[in-house]
């Protein structure tokens, strides 16, 4: 039976039930109506249901304006629920989604109870692309009926936008109820995957193997999850087994040889690619998988440059508006260290796919190592635009503002990465140091101590984190051992040699002093600051001309010190 079918039973019965018992012998009662009384509501209710009857007959004919009409008169004389449920059936029916919502509403509020009502405003909100309202009615729904597996697969599939772990939840409540059903084992794989959740995704996929064990899409699909999962082992078991079956099978080759280069297997990924080409000649997409291994392999044999180079070049004719062949050819033209070349692709790409954080990373990056730091921040707001959730493009801004002395505009960039991304090191450490800069001690101590207790040995965080107390003259043991792991990771970090000097400058360890800090200016990459300080530590041991010599050097890399000045003037600290 159709909707309307049903719906017209509902009305039937309740004006039936309702004229029976105004038949009954009336009891005695001073609230009882009148004879009267009586017989005009059975009238009424006569009336209603034979509008509602000439409506359904309409409805069977799909004549909706027409069953609306008589719909609307039976409202006149019995406002049912069931009414005004089969005008938003119509409504719906004729496109006209709020009016049907508006009487939807009307039936639910009459009849809470009614799960066919709720589900009908659901479905009027699900084609409206209202889903966090059709979700509140299958929240009731289910409330009301927690046995419904109909009721919360479709709450699930509402869910999955906005709360996915909450509608993983369900499906795997109803999987432990109603066992391994395809569309169950589907969504959730399906759901795992968005999620990154390579593991639990291959399982679903297992189990769907199970079910359909003959279903060779399907078990490719499980191939590529476990390479996904770094389960390169099962993989390949798949993969191979479905070669011997079909050595032809030309996405069984594909998918293997996309295992093979995440595994960074790259010859043997270039060899199926390969493989693949002989058969698809003019496959641009074929030929970006065998580019991308090449430039997998170019990271240890650079000689392979050219060859990718070349074959990312042809992808790119073929494929003018596709943003991959240029971002590939842009991180070669890095490689090779020409700049101009890079940027103009990476240009590209934030036209082709504005989306692309990569691009903008690659590019603001490259701006940065140039020291344009005003075009960097110029970048930054631009992809900030496009990807503003990508915690990246707000570290880069903070770290040019800082280059550029705009601190407190380094802050809010560093604060906002760092809410999109709690646990990065590196947002961390920068925005310790800034607030260091700014003699905010404690904002950049606690956010040492929180870089440190996620990365315990980055060495770049161990390197701040003691200098800044050797500065203050707090901790200073603990400084020491920090400083000297971070040496023990960059033996050659002038940074970090002076680092360790200044800490036992600060222990009034002269001679320790003297050893890193002159070892640091010895790399030739020591700075002014570090050049002070070797001056520093020798008028301490009474070389008060070497002291001069270094005050002096330090003074010609950074002639701005004014303290520096001073200490010269009067030849002493």
């Amino acid at each position: 039976m159709n909707s309307f079918g049903s719906a017209f039973l509902v009305v039937l019965t309740s004006l039936v039930v309702a004229g029976c018992s105004s038949s009954k012998e009336p009891a005695a009662s001073s609230d009882q109506p009148s004879p009267l009384r009586s017989r005009l509501e059975e009238e009424r209710r006569e009336r209603a249901l034979q509008h509602f009857i000439d409506g359904a007959i309409f409805d069977s004919k799909e004549e909706y304006a027409r069953a609306i009409l008589e719909y609307q008169e039976a409202l006149k004389w019995d406002r049912n629920p069931a009414i005004y449920f089969a005008l938003a059936k119509d409504y719906a029916a004729l496109g006209k989604h709020a009016t049907a919502a508006e009487h939807a509403r009307e039936a639910v509020r009459l009849d809470s109870t009614n799960i066919t009502y709720r589900e009908t405003l659901a479905d009027i909100y699900i084609n409206t692309y209202q889903h966090e309202l059709a979700i509140q009615e299958y929240e009731a729904i289910v409330r009301l009926d927690s046995t419904s597996a109909n009721a919360w697969y479709t709450l699930a599939r509402l869910y999955q936008a906005s709360k996915p772990l909450r509608a993983l939840e369900i499906y795997e409540r109803l999987l432990d109820r109603e066992g391994d059903r395809w569309e169950l084992l589907l969504q959730a794989a399906e759901l795992y995957r968005t999620l990154g959740r390579y593991d639990d995704a291959a399982e679903k996929y297992r189990r769907m193997v199970e079910l359909d064990p003959g279903n060779r899409p399907l078990q490719r699909q499980l191939a590529e999850t476990y390479g996904r999962a770094g389960k390169f082992d099962e993989a390949l078991t798949i993969l191979e087994s479905l070669l011997e079956t079909d050595e032809n099978d030309l996405e069984v080759i594909a998918t293997l040889a996309d295992v093979y280069l995440d595994r960074n297997e790259y010859q043997k990924a270039v060899d199926l690619y390969q493989k693949l080409l002989q058969r698809e000649r003019k496959n641009p997409e074929v030929k970006l998988r065998v580019g991308i291994a090449y430039y997998g392999m170019v990271q240890r044999d650079s000689t392979l440059i050219p060859k990718a180079r070349a074959i990312f070049e042809e992808v790119e004719q073929e494929l003018p508006d596709d943003w991959r062949a240029p971002l590939h050819l842009g991180a070669l033209a890095l490689m090779e260290k020409k700049d101009s070349v890079a940027s103009g692709y990476f240009e590209r790409v934030t036209k082709f796919a504005s989306w692309n954080a990569d691009a903008w990373w690659f590019l603001g990056n490259m701006y940065f190592d140039r020291g344009e730091y005003q075009r960097v921040v110029e970048t930054m707001n631009r992809a900030i635009k496009n990807v503003p959730k990508d915690y990246r493009l707000h570290l880069l801004s903070g770290m040019a503002y800082s280059q550029l002395g705009m601190t407190d505009l380094a802050v809010t960039a560093f604060e906002k990465s760092l809410e999109l991304n709690p646990n990065d090191v590196n947002t961390l450490g920068s925005l310790a140091l800034t607030y260091d800069g700014k003699e905010q001690f404690s904002k950049s101590d606690s956010l040492y101590e929180r870089a440190l207790r996620i990365d315990p040995n980055n060495h770049l965080i161990l390197n701040n984190y003691s200098y800044s107390l050797a500065e203050r003259g707090l901790q200073l043991e603990r400084a020491l051992e920090m400083a000297k792991r971070a040496v023990a990771a960059e033996p050659n970090n002038a940074s970090y040699l002076d680092t360790l000097g200044w800490v036992y400058y600060k222990l009034q360890q002269w001679k320790e002093a003297e050893r890193y800090i002159a070892e640091a200016v010895a790399t030739g990459r020591a700075s002014a600051v570090v050049h002070e300080h070797l001056g520093d530590v020798y008028f301490q041991l009474g070389e008060k001309t070497k002291a001069m010599e270094y005050w002096k050097k330090a003074l010609q890399m950074n002639n701005a010190n004014q303290a520096l000045k001073d200490k010269i003037q009067r030849g002493s600290l």
